[in-house]
């Protein structure tokens, strides 16, 4: 194995769903992570045993995106059955689920609030809604997007939401009034995924026609573009802010280095398309999911770059 195979080797081959990876969502303790999927399921794997530890079942319909709390007490879900199922992760309660019919249409994605106290819900009829995790009530809509909402997510200081939707529309949203205070539009084949950086002021954005963008919040400005895929499906930025994570429906998952504008290495071990990408909260190495139905880990060794 070269030095370069190395530093991004297969950490792990992961096989138990029936169906296509939709999501992936790392828990915070750092043990273990979760995977959704279009079996209707929620997979939660253990790094210390390599292994499959629990199978959430609840949902009759494909599970579109998963994500834990902040503080890794809950696991939340939602589903083209239009509910958003928050779920305890406490191993004497593993299981237990509160189950909300959140919409009237298929939900494509969720993201907690950076408290924990709060989760956003973007589906196929247009519009994002805010919800009190605590209180297990509906807060507050957002709406101007006309057509399905396919991602979104907080900033980490809580002061804004980006969104992006089948309107060729990336948005930015104040969490506190509700306001559309900007709109980026971008080409027909349309946004599929949206990444805010750690800083909050630069959004990615992966494009169906294979691209991705990186815009500035505060500018209002196009910073960075990439052509990388035939079709991309997903973005995420390392925790450094540095380099950024894209994957696509052509197999391959690249590694780009957003300081000096450049992709670095191209990973490619699943065949079809790579359908979610997320690094765990050190960096050190990342989880992929696949339309072939298998998750697979990389190790990640920036610091030998």
């Amino acid at each position: 194995m070269s030095e370069c195979e190395e530093k991004y080797a297969l950490k792990l081959n992961l096989k138990g769903h029936k169906k296509p990876i939709t999501g992936i969502s790392f828990n915070p303790n750092g043990k273990d992570f979760a995977t959704s999927s279009e079996d209707h399921t929620i997979m939660v794997w253990n790094f210390a045993q390599n292994t499959r530890s629990y199978n959430f079942k609840g949902h009759n319909d494909s599970v579109t995106c998963v994500e834990y709390s902040p503080n890794g007490e809950f696991l939340a879900s939602c589903s083209e059955d239009q509910t958003l199922r928050i779920w305890v992760t406490k191993q004497s309660q593993m299981g237990t689920c509160l189950e909300m019919r959140a919409h009237l249409s298929p939900i494509r994605c969720l993201a907690f609030a950076p408290q924990g106290n709060q989760i956003l819900t973007g589906s196929n009829d247009k519009s994002i809604k805010l919800w009190s995790v605590t209180r297990k009530q509906f807060l507050k809509s957002f709406v101007g997007h006309t057509s399905w909402v396919r991602s979104l997510q907080f900033a980490p200081d809580g002061q804004k939401i980006v969104s992006c939707a089948d309107d060729q529309t990336v948005r930015v949203w104040d969490p506190t009034t509700g306001q559309n205070v900007h709109t980026f539009r971008t080409s027909k084949a349309g946004p599929c995924h949206v990444a805010l950086h750690p800083d909050g002021n630069h959004i990615a954005v992966a494009m169906n026609s294979g691209s991705v963008r990186v815009y500035d919040v505060r500018t209002e400005k196009l910073n960075q573009h990439y052509v990388l895929h035939d079709s991309t499906t997903c973005v995420c930025w390392h925790p450094c802010a540095n380099f950024l994570l894209t994957s696509g429906k052509d197999g391959k998952v690249n590694l780009v280095d957003i300081m000096e504008a450049r992709p670095l290495y191209t990973f490619q071990g699943h065949e079809g398309a790579v359908m979610a990408v997320k690094f765990n909260q050190g960096g050190d190495f990342f989880a992929t999911g696949g339309a072939d139905k298998r998750v697979m880990v990389w190790n990640l060794n920036l610091g030998s770059l």
